[in-house]
């Protein structure tokens, strides 16, 4: 795979000609008065898309309009050149127009003929899924314009998504960076065939690229991985889960972590926040754990050695509003992280693992189970602080010094009539050196504010918020810290 050399393009009419693939890398354009056969390949895909152009090999007004058609079509700037960003928008276009039906898919992740999986949409358990993506997948910030006003001096998310790989902004940083080495360019190339027309999936994968994210480290080689190897087929049958989603989820949420969502009606505060923090930390060991548990096996060693497992109940879709790979996720850690998870499996459906459920009456992931689970996810060495112990200023005090040396520290915090984890993720200090407000993180994915602990939103939304240091050390419980 990616033996064409080219830098991301899956169409193959535009990666086999050599200087579309110059300007797929940035290092060229085409534009009025070019000729030859990389025009000529241009003009037959922008028919094929609807921008028709006299395919003569000739640069001319047609094609140019007809590029600009496309380039207003994708909100680029209609200049009527081919860029990259242009080429890259032509190539998704083209892809969306390949992506197979979902009886074709369904059938080669499961390893059935089309006529199987037709019949097995026959029985009465059948899941009636379509083509388009999960239902839980989008419209994740709707609740941003409706937050309360936010307090003064409120700071961006310093971990937001880069700018478009399309936008100005963006060029010089991308240019910067230089070429992939050829065989990043193969796997890039691999992960892109691998989504096929999921647009919003090829965008974040381009705002990767464009951030020098797949450049070096381990990220890259994990989402190839994922790409290269077929999923259990037990998602589709059973889930509804269309093949490429646990693939395009993954990237969509290395692109923004902010997606991550406990969801609606789910104990998994702890599951959630863990899987924030994995993705600020260390992304591509979340992608290899997805992978793992979405295989046939339906698991994955750790970095302790230890075996998650998904539950097989997780796998139908529900009512909480998760996209699949939170779901999917949160319920494998909430099975690892209970303390009799030997007998009682963590129930997705009815939000319990029977053990917990019996002494409590809800489903919660204790202190001390989450740090063993952290601890097994991690690698390392991670201890619990507790305001069972010691103060709460005490506790407040540790989790500031872990945030300062770069750490994203999961507390639990008391909220409302009970307790719920959160991310901690800056202490914003005066001027004089001393703590006076803390920004987190709620996994619920959104949070209007209201009740105890006081808080107030900042701009970004996606659940981060800001509260006074001293609440923080008047509401903390405990916190997991590595070391």
């Amino acid at each position: 795979m990616g033996d064409n050399g080219n830098t991301g393009l899956g169409a193959p009419e535009l990666a086999s000609d050599e200087r579309l693939r110059e300007v797929a890398a940035g290092a060229a354009t085409l534009a009025q008065g070019a000729h030859g056969d990389g025009v000529r390949a241009l003009q037959e895909a922008l028919g094929a898309v609807g921008h028709p152009a006299t395919v003569d090999g000739a640069f001319g007004p047609k094609t140019h309009a007809a590029v600009a058609a496309l380039q207003a079509a994708e909100r680029l700037p209609p200049t009527g050149v081919v860029d990259a960003a242009t080429l890259a928008a032509l190539d998704r276009r083209l892809a969306a127009r390949r992506t197979p039906s979902l009886r074709e898919a369904m059938a080669r992740a499961a390893g059935l003929s089309p006529d199987q999986v037709a019949a097995l949409g026959r029985t009465p358990h059948a899941v009636q899924a379509s083509s388009a993506p999960s239902r839980h997948d989008v419209d994740h910030f709707t609740d941003a314009s409706a937050l309360p006003q936010v307090v003064p001096g409120a700071v961006p998310d310093p971990d937001a998504p880069p700018p478009s790989v399309d936008s100005v902004e963006a060029r010089p940083a991308a240019r910067a960076l230089g070429a992939l080495a050829p065989d990043r360019r193969a796997r890039v190339d691999e992960v892109r065939r691998a989504l096929g027309g999921d647009a919003p999936a090829l965008a974040a994968l381009d705002r990767l690229l464009a951030a020098g994210r797949l450049h070096a480290g381990p990220l890259l080689p994990s989402l190839a991985a994922m790409a290269g190897v077929r999923r259990d087929g037990r998602l589709v049958i059973e889930g509804g889960i269309d093949p490429h989603l646990v693939l395009a989820q993954a990237i969509r949420h290395v692109d923004n972590p902010l997606r991550v969502r406990q969801g609606v009606g789910r104990g998994t505060c702890g599951a959630g926040t863990m899987e924030y923090v994995l993705l600020r930390l260390d992304p591509a060991e979340l992608v290899r754990i997805l992978d793992g548990i979405t295989r046939g096996a339906g698991e994955v060693a750790l970095r302790s050695g230890r075996a998650l497992r998904m539950p097989r109940n997780a796998i139908p879709r529900d009512a909480s509003g998760r996209v699949d790979i939170d779901r999917l996720l949160q319920s494998a850690l909430m099975n690892h992280a209970t303390a009799m998870s030997w007998i009682f499996d963590y129930d997705n459906p009815e939000d319990d693992d029977s053990f917990w459920a019996a002494l409590g009456g809800d489903t919660r992931v204790p202190l001390g189970n989450f740090t063993s689970l952290f601890q097994d996810i991690m690698g390392g060495s991670y201890t619990s602080v507790s305001s069972l112990l010691r103060s709460g200023a005490s506790v407040a005090e540790d989790v500031a010094r872990a945030v300062d040396r770069g750490e994203r520290v999961p507390a639990l915090l008391k909220w409302r009539e009970g307790y719920h984890w959160v991310a901690v993720e800056k202490i914003e200090r005066g001027a004089d050196g001393v703590a006076r407000s803390a920004i987190l993180r709620n996994p619920w994915g959104w949070d209007k504010c209201q009740g105890p602990p006081p808080r107030a939103p900042v701009p970004e939304g996606g659940g981060r918020f800001r509260m006074k240091y001293a609440d923080l050390a008047e509401h903390i419980h405990g916190a997991t810290l590595k070391g």
